[in-house]
């Protein structure tokens, strides 16, 4: 599952099955998000590899995915301030990924079928926004 957010708010998102990476998602998500060319795609450090580089640069992005520490060779102090400051602008993803799983309970999937789990994940999405709207006004 990805979520697209702006000021905290779910914009769009999809499910893939459990036997699939979601890292591979990154060219599907680039095609369906209607994205400002030259805007920052912020990722976690699951998708830091050189194809998803490659891929934000092909299509005209910025790349604002965390770096990855790798065996023996240990983040340097430029990077680990990189990944600091990604990380802020991720929390309020983050956030909406907390509320789903502990609040509407979407740690696992309630029915059999791609297409049920992304319905049921669009009406958590409304339910999350509509509930986030009322705090906003209140």
């Amino acid at each position: 599952m990805w979520l697209r957010s702006r000021d905290g708010f779910v914009l769009g998102g999809h499910v893939t099955p459990a036997n699939h990476s979601d890292v591979k998602e990154l060219p599907r998500l680039l095609q369906d998000v209607p994205l400002p060319l030259g805007g920052v795609v912020f990722a976690d450090k699951g998708y830091s590899s050189r194809a998803n580089r490659e891929q934000l640069v092909r299509n005209g992005f910025c790349g604002g995915i965390m770096c990855r520490a790798h065996r023996g060779l240990p983040l340097s102090r430029v990077e680990r301030r990189v990944n600091r400051l990604i990380s802020s602008v991720r929390a309020k993803v983050e956030r909406a990924f907390g509320t789903f799983k502990r609040t509407y309970h979407l740690c696992r999937a309630r029915y059999l079928g791609q297409d049920k789990v992304e319905l049921e994940f669009h009406l958590l999405a409304m339910a999350f926004n509509l509930k986030k709207c009322w705090g906003m006004v209140k």
